[in-house]
């Protein structure tokens, strides 16, 4: 797997509050900037191995369809995502973890699972320089949504 971002921050709500909100795939076009439109395609609960969604991604090259899929998924502590997107195949991994004064600490991840592509691919430097910027306005827009919900 190839690296594409990771990034980290903490929020000051519980654990459970940002896990519960991170897990509920509804909402990532509201805090991920670059999903267009984002919905579930089958009846399982959020967080649950096996709910699927289907997300309208913007991308440096354009708009893409793709199926995501939860592969993974531990309470209040991890949860691994799966995307079908051609060529890239990415994963989202996101580590939740509590502190002592009940704040929240967040590290997300995206990797790419193809085979085919090598670090100096194009579309992975291209990918590398937007998923990152992305992703850490992600987590910024994360803390300014859930602790303004507190």
């Amino acid at each position: 797997m190839i690296e594409l971002s990771k990034t980290s921050g903490t929020i000051s709500v519980p654990v459970n509050t940002v896990f519960n909100y991170v897990t509920n795939m509804d909402y990532y076009g509201d805090w991920f900037p670059g999903v267009q439109g984002i919905k579930s395609k089958n009846s399982l609960p959020h967080a649950s191995v096996g709910k699927t969604y289907s997300e309208t991604l913007l991308l440096p090259d354009g708009e893409h369809e793709l199926t995501i899929e939860v592969v993974k998924c531990e309470t209040n502590q991890f949860f691994l995502t799966k995307g079908n997107l051609t060529g890239v195949l990415p994963q989202m991994t996101i580590k939740f973890e509590a502190d002592e004064e009940n704040k929240s600490r967040i590290e997300l991840q995206y990797h790419s699972r193809s085979s085919t592509l090598t670090e100096s691919s194009d579309i992975i430097v291209a990918l590398k320089k937007d998923l990152t910027d992305r992703a850490s306005k992600g987590i910024s827009n994360l803390q300014t949504i859930l602790e303004e919900k507190a």
